[in-house]
């Protein structure tokens, strides 16, 4: 294909009447230049196109001609043909790196990474220029080469060390990878000489709560928040911070202003079920359950759940949890069976609902969950030996009431 295009753009040339090559009488090819610049700066390229066209009907070989054209077609987003006039610039004169840097943002922006990635790397080779590095670094990312793309991020970094754009698109890569300490390394000096920059102070605390330091985490989004950032994942993650700190009032209260803000996103919406449901729902403190904030949460984070089986054995579970903490056994069942629907591999679920139905007082039916537990279940493991002693107690207790 590149062949086509480049053998494409020498036919034009060579198109050209030989004659009108040598004819210059009466005409101003330097004017005709000027006058094609002045036409693509409003916007007309195509006139910009003929009057160049017609320009090297004079003059087939002149390179700021050839070069206006080039730019002309890359302007009008005439993708082939712009890549043909830059590769027969690039032949004609290879020690020009202009003519490398217009083809490789041309091949990036039509995605065609792979290329790009080529010809940077023939640019770079010759002359370190950052935003050549930056752009080899973003395609080798963008072609899923997240190792690559390091490499040269890290070689942008080293002659660009505070460009927080460069270091947020190599955050992404190390946060994916869960090398949350090489994040901190780089935005805590970053933040020591800027304190107060909006795009690396959210990465930051993302770190750092990825890393579980929650305390420390909570404080970089509060100084975000102090800074004039109201937005959801400000708000999203000082709540969930408090939430895996088991701070329930202010994890409803962050995450509660979150959901006021973007209510679509079904895990805030479990997550804010989750902490309603450790609100107290009787008189005693110690007794947290479903209520009905929690419960209708909980409902609508089903309602807008796509068949995802991980998060509704989470969701039944959670629901099954907290009627269980206020002993409603007969409803923690329910949502126990549920959960392990979700989730064969859940075994402590068929223990919680022998649990419950032993402290129902129904034997027959713990005793079958119980049962069900040790068959699956890993011998000499805590959960084991728990029903283990679970089942004796029950077959003593069953024969008290037999011989009573």
């Amino acid at each position: 294909m590149k062949r086509i295009i480049v053998l494409t753009a020498l036919s034009m040339l060579l198109c050209i009447p030989s004659q009108a090559q040598t004819d210059t009488a009466g005409f101003d090819v330097r004017q005709s230049l000027e006058n094609a610049r002045q036409l693509r700066r409003l916007c007309k390229t195509d006139q910009a196109i003929d009057t160049l066209m017609a320009a090297l009907q004079r003059n087939t070989s002149d390179m700021e001609v050839l070069t206006e054209l080039a730019e002309c077609h890359t302007s009008a987003g005439n993708t082939e043909e712009a890549f043909g006039w830059w590769v027969m610039l690039s032949t004609m004169q290879p020690e020009n790196l202009y003519f490398q840097i217009a083809r490789a943002k041309l091949l990036y922006r039509e995605k065609a990474y792979e290329e790009c990635i080529t010809v940077c790397r023939g640019i770079t080779a010759r002359d370190t220029i950052p935003d050549i590095l930056a752009m080899t670094a973003d395609a080798f990312r963008l072609a899923g080469k997240a190792d690559s793309a390091l490499v040269y991020y890290n070689e942008f970094l080293r002659i660009k060390p505070h460009h927080a754009r460069t270091i947020s698109k190599k955050a992404d890569i190390l946060l994916a990878a869960k090398r949350y300490d090489e994040v901190l390394e780089m935005t805590g000096p970053f933040l020591e000489a800027e304190p107060d920059n909006m795009t690396v102070l959210p990465i930051h605390g993302l770190a750092l709560h990825l890393k579980e330091c929650y305390p420390l985490s909570i404080e970089t989004f509060e100084h975000q928040r102090e800074l004039g950032d109201d937005s959801y994942a400000v708000y999203y993650y000082l709540g969930l911070n408090h939430y895996m700190m088991n701070n329930w009032p202010r994890a409803i209260k962050e995450l509660e202003t979150a959901y006021q803000i973007d209510s679509s996103d079904v895990t805030l919406v479990y997550q804010l079920a989750n902490a309603m449901s450790h609100r107290p729902v009787r008189t005693r403190m110690e007794d947290y359950g479903l209520n009905p904030e929690s419960e209708r949460l909980y409902a609508r984070a089903l309602d807008m759940l796509k068949p995802s089986p991980s998060m509704m054995h989470n969701i039944y579970g959670s629901m099954a949890m907290a009627r269980h903490r206020v002993e409603e056994y007969e409803e923690a069942i329910k949502y126990y069976e549920l959960s392990y629907r979700y989730d064969k591999k859940n075994i402590s679920a068929l223990s919680s609902i022998g649990y419950c139905y032993e402290r129902l007082r129904r034997y027959e039916e713990a005793l079958e969950y119980y049962e069900r537990y040790l068959k699956v279940g890993k011998k000499g493991s805590s959960g084991y030996r728990f029903v283990e002693e679970s089942i004796a107690y029950l077959k003593q207790e069953k024969f008290m009431e037999e011989t009573e």
